[in-house]
């Protein structure tokens, strides 16, 4: 075995056990929670691809249910929202799995441990920069 493997393993904790999802704590004076750290890249993907699906799901649930509230018919509203939730799992699955390995790359390359709040924060971010982005849109298709 090389040293560059043994050294890339060496950072992850004897008895390292993921922590189960969501696993936030407040990292300050916390000795409960020392291993609530993501280590391998797949686990930091799948947080931050959850995290990215739960902001942009609900954020687009309440747009669709407004969108849905305007329209005043009940099959039609119904479509709305399924269909505001249809695209955001499509943009969350893309996002948050382009975000989620890139953390996972750069921690890694570190050889760091990730705290659970990292892909939390990326997940705001993320709809956020979704909420900021739309604003230039509607003024070209105003």
């Amino acid at each position: 075995m090389s040293d560059s493997i043994l050294i890339a393993e060496s950072y992850i904790p004897l008895g390292y056990i993921t922590p189960s999802f969501p696993s936030l704590h407040f990292p300050i004076n916390s000795d409960a929670f020392q291993t609530a750290y993501l280590y391998y890249i797949r686990d930091i993907w799948r947080f931050t691809l959850y995290w990215t699906i739960i902001f942009f799901a609900s954020f687009h649930a309440c747009a669709g249910i407004w969108a849905a509230a305007m329209h005043r018919k009940l099959i039609g509203g119904l479509w709305i929202v399924f269909t505001y939730l249809l695209v955001a799992v499509i943009q969350a699955v893309i996002s948050g799995s382009l975000v989620g390995l890139m953390l996972g790359a750069i921690y890694r390359a570190g050889l760091f441990g990730m705290t659970t709040w990292v892909p939390f924060v990326w997940g705001g971010v993320q709809i956020l920069f979704m909420v900021v982005r739309s604003y230039s849109m509607m003024s070209t298709f105003l």
